[in-house]
């Protein structure tokens, strides 16, 4: 009989791996292997994993010996050498695709799709400092110290290549900007949502909702949102339906058409990033962020760093 073909996918080759070993013992063969990248808006939150095909022997089939004689002293054969050659395989594909180095931090991966979706400066060879402008002290002449690694190894740090600027006085790396915004849904029946933290949500729904000419609905269901949206359609208005952002039930079940996240600008970089990923993972349409609080702040330019589209209320 031949052998049973069939796939199986990881976060890494090494996980691939042990979970084939596991499953089907020592008999089971690697055929191929693909790195693949999925999800993710505008470019951002994406992620990447390893899908494998493996062949199985029919467990029928008698067991055949497998021996090879190795014209060096060391040489690697059969699911080894296989497992080898994927893990070679994934480290071109990795080299091209701008995911080299798997990182656990979430937002050092939002930061390595920057770069490789041309949202941020594309990295340098390692030691080929960057030229410096005219009028400003370069980093090679000895009148600007630099960084060479950090605590962790110099591969720990994506944005290594840029010390030297951003050491350097008067330089700054500027910010890539968001696309632009969308228009918000405004057809009969349309739905859209605003999410985010319940205190943010409901300070900025009615200011939106006149501005864009919606009509506030409760719904917070499947069947209540059906409901509001067939009598949006025979009044011929569009809705809007807010939810806190941890509530991923009601963000879902009501289907939205079109969704922002509100944001204050006020608050943390780092929890906008943290709030925006936790919706992403919901699977509903983001449109953008609605930026709010501008006016509290003298670091309203911060939440473009989130490299969505940006509204402003």
């Amino acid at each position: 009989m031949p052998p049973i073909r069939s796939q199986r996918s990881g976060a890494t080759l090494d996980e691939v791996r042990a979970g084939v070993l596991a499953e089907f013992g020592p008999g089971a063969r690697i055929v191929s292997a693909e790195r693949v990248t999925s999800g993710g808006v505008a470019g951002l939150f994406r992620k990447a994993h390893v899908e494998a095909v493996i062949e199985v022997p029919d467990p029928l089939d008698p067991p055949t010996a497998r021996v090879a004689i190795a014209s060096s002293p060391a040489k690697r054969v059969g699911i080894a050498a296989l497992l080898a050659d994927a893990e070679a395989a994934e480290s071109r594909i990795a080299r091209t695709d701008g995911t080299a180095d798997a990182r656990a931090d979430a937002f050092a991966s939002v930061l390595d799709g920057f770069a490789s979706d041309g949202l941020a400066p594309p990295r340098r060879a390692a030691g080929r400092p960057a030229p410096g402008e005219p009028g400003l002290p370069s980093a090679t002449d000895g009148s600007v110290a630099t960084v060479t690694s950090l605590p962790g190894g110099p591969d720990t740090d994506p944005w290594v290549d840029l010390r030297t600027e951003l050491l350097a006085p008067g330089t700054t790396v500027p910010t890539p900007a968001p696309p632009p915004a969308p228009a918000v849904r405004s057809a009969d029946g349309d739905l859209v949502l605003l999410v985010g933290r319940a205190t943010d949500v409901d300070a900025a729904a009615g200011v939106f909702a006149n501005r864009h000419g919606l009509r506030a609905t409760a719904a917070s269901d499947r069947r209540s949102g059906i409901l509001a949206r067939a009598d949006a359609v025979r009044d011929g208005v569009a809705l809007l339906a807010v939810a806190a952002w941890t509530d991923v039930a009601t963000t879902a079940s009501l289907a939205p058409d079109q969704v922002w996240v509100v944001v204050d600008v006020g608050r943390k970089h780092e929890d906008a990033v943290a709030m925006l990923t936790a919706v992403v993972e919901v699977g509903v349409p983001i449109a953008g962020v609605l930026a709010i609080g501008a006016e509290e702040t003298s670091t309203p330019e911060t939440v473009r760093r989130l490299g969505v589209p940006v509204r402003t209320l």
